[in-house]
């Protein structure tokens, strides 16, 4: 079982890995039967397929690239808590402008070191246009 210091190594590696813009090795780092509410409230994303689609999504259509603040640990042995930024391509700008999107992030990290779930905390009053 990943202590405290692992599991928040995990979750700084899974933003390395989305700005390196590797689906593949991003989807590596979660549980076949993981699952992912970006954001929370949408309808969860659940297994290896539907999460290749979503981060192929957020890497190749959304250009996401995420500035990931201090990760907080938690005393359940599983979770993490962090802050970011995201930026990302604006879906509704055809000129091709960016938005900086304020998250928050959970994730719960399994025994065996793999993300078993991931959730995105932002409403529409944490998206600031860029110009």
């Amino acid at each position: 079982m990943p202590d405290d210091a692992q599991r928040k190594a995990v979750v700084l590696d899974y933003f390395e890995r989305v700005n390196a813009g590797d689906v593949d090795q991003v989807v590596k780092m979660f549980s076949p039967s993981a699952k992912v509410a970006d954001p929370v409230g949408s309808p969860t994303v659940t297994g290896t397929e539907e999460l290749r689609a979503y981060f192929r999504r957020v890497i190749n259509e959304f250009g996401t690239k995420d500035v990931p603040g201090e990760p907080i640990g938690a005393q359940d042995g599983a979770s993490v808590a962090i802050p970011l930024k995201a930026t990302i391509n604006n879906p509704l700008d055809p000129k091709g402008g960016r938005l900086d999107v304020n998250v928050i992030c959970t994730f719960r990290i399994g025994d065996d070191g793999l993300i078993e779930e991931m959730n995105a905390y932002w409403g529409m009053t944490d998206i600031t246009p860029l110009s």
